[in-house]
Parts: C-alpha cells; structure tokens; sequence
C-alpha cells in the first residue's frame, strides 16, 4: 500500500463521528434546516466515552446520521454553551434540534443507549409524519 494511503486510512478511522465543532454544525443545520444532533458528556465520563467512541460511530457507518448535523459538546469544556442549549443534569445527553414548518424543536434522549435505542430516538424525531403532526396539532 502507498504510504500516503495509509496514513490517510489511518486518518480517517481515527476521525471522530463529529469531527465538525458545535458552531460549524449549528450554522451549517441552520442553513441546510437538517437537524442538529449534540452528544454532551465528558471525558471524564465512561458511558459518555462508549456513546462517543462506539455507538455514534457505528450509527452513522451504516448511514443514519447521514441527513443530521452532528456534534459534540465536552461539558467540563463548555458549561455555558451546555446550559444554554439545554438545563444538561445528566450526562451522556443527546440533544436534537429539528426544524418544523415554521420553528425548531428539541429533544433530548439522557443516559447511556444502545446504537438501537438511539436509533429509534432518531428516527421517531425526524421523521416527516411526526413534523407534519406536530405542525398540525399547533394549528388547532
């Protein structure tokens, strides 16, 4: 194998599932309207390490954060931007931000899940049908 490959295969297992920061995400979900999906936790903390180090990558490897903005956020790194996304009690955290018609909407799946279980989060939250109903009972 060429040496340059390697290194650049050796590169791109090494990269992270969000290698993007949380700014470069958010404008980006902003602009695009996908959603944004943030893992918070910390180093420090072992189920936020298993969510970070196995379970996102193994979601998106077979393509299901392939439509969603993803990021992370250390929370001993950035309390603020923590607290002002969210009132993070919990950690591991996932929260997803998806655009409605005419807002954004959160939701938060907290503690350590399986890649099925998060998953399931995912596809419950951004599926079109639940945009369509939520559009539809704020209208009533």
């Amino acid at each position: 194998m060429n040496p340059h490959a390697l290194v650049i295969a050796l590169q791109l297992c090494l990269a992270s599932w969000s290698s993007q920061g949380y700014d470069k995400a958010y404008h980006q979900s902003l602009e695009s309207g996908k959603p944004l999906l943030v893992l918070v936790g910390a180093d420090w903390c072992g189920a936020c390490q298993v969510m970070k180090r196995r379970v996102m990558p193994k979601l998106d490897e077979e393509g299901a954060l392939r439509d969603i903005h993803c990021t992370e956020l250390n929370l001993a790194d950035d309390q603020e931007l923590a607290n002002r996304i969210s009132r993070v009690n919990t950690i591991p955290c996932l929260i997803l931000f998806t655009k409605t018609e005419n807002k954004w909407q959160k939701s938060e799946l907290v503690g350590m899940h399986n890649q099925k279980a998060v998953k399931a989060f995912l596809n419950k939250h951004t599926s079109p049908a639940v945009a369509t109903k939520t559009v539809q009972k704020r209208k009533r």
